[in-house]
């Protein structure tokens, strides 16, 4: 195991750019099969990258589309491919949504997790998709906060391999690091798609929505737990108070 695994070990699952913030082409030579920086070309996919350019900010669709190729990388190290192991679209799906609950245009009070599942959910249906697709996007992404999950061996056997591999990636992006990936693969999509403050801009921007939105950091969740590490002073329910006021007398 990786120090980087550790990390993530340690730290959980996570919280969970687009072309016109790149700065530059890796060099041809650079690329292999599955570790290149392109992206799925569906219709659908293209519909996904063109909401996140207009309307995350470039920390957070960078982490988005990072996500995505990190988690690409990864499972190929793994020998999972796309094509013959997992449905890539999906799987580009499921990264490049995951945090639109910490945009405006998905924040309805519920935990951001919730509500990027949500509007993804909503988002596909716009786009003609009523399949079984819809509910891996929406586990992949609602569940991607939910530390231990992926890890799982019945998870892994009885879920769509595309959440396993996206929250993968998601996680390597926030608390991983090079050593989870081919070697010169992280400083390749860092050079198009750059941090920009990375998991902390996105810690930030979660407490903020916190703060504004009690509602969005229920107990024994990750908003709440880390908007309670980051500001004591706020109120904040424990297990004890759920027994207490249960009408059981236990």
């Amino acid at each position: 195991m990786s120090s980087s695994l550790n990390r993530r070990t340690l730290l959980g699952a996570g919280l969970a750019g687009a072309a016109s913030l790149a700065v530059g082409t890796p060099p041809a030579h650079a690329k292999t099969p599955h570790t290149d920086l392109s992206f799925p070309a569906t219709r659908v996919a293209k519909a996904a990258r063109r909401l996140v350019t207009d309307s995350q900010k470039p920390y957070l669709r960078n982490h988005s589309l990072r996500s995505f190729l990190f988690a690409r990388a990864a499972a190929a190290k793994a020998g999972r491919l796309p094509g013959r192991d997992y449905d890539a679209e999906v799987m580009f799906l499921i990264c490049v949504l995951h945090d639109m609950g910490l945009t405006e245009h998905a924040n309805t009070g519920q935990r951001f997790e919730v509500d990027g599942a949500d509007f993804a959910a909503r988002f596909l249906e716009k786009q003609g998709i009523t399949d079984a697709r819809v509910d891996t996007v929406w586990d992949g992404i609602a569940l991607h906060t939910s530390y231990g999950l992926h890890d799982s061996p019945v998870f892994t056997r009885r879920r769509p391999p595309e959440i396993t591999i996206a929250q993968n990636g998601i996680g390597i992006d926030l608390t991983g690091g090079p050593d989870d990936l081919p070697a010169g693969y992280a400083a390749r999509v860092h050079a198009v798609y750059p941090r920009h403050g990375g998991a902390r801009a996105l810690t930030d921007a979660m407490i903020a929505q916190c703060l504004a939105d009690p509602r969005k950091a229920p107990p024994m969740t990750l908003p709440g737990e880390v908007l309670h590490q980051r500001h004591p002073e706020t109120p904040y329910i424990t297990w004890e108070d759920f027994l207490d006021a249960s009408g059981w007398d236990d």
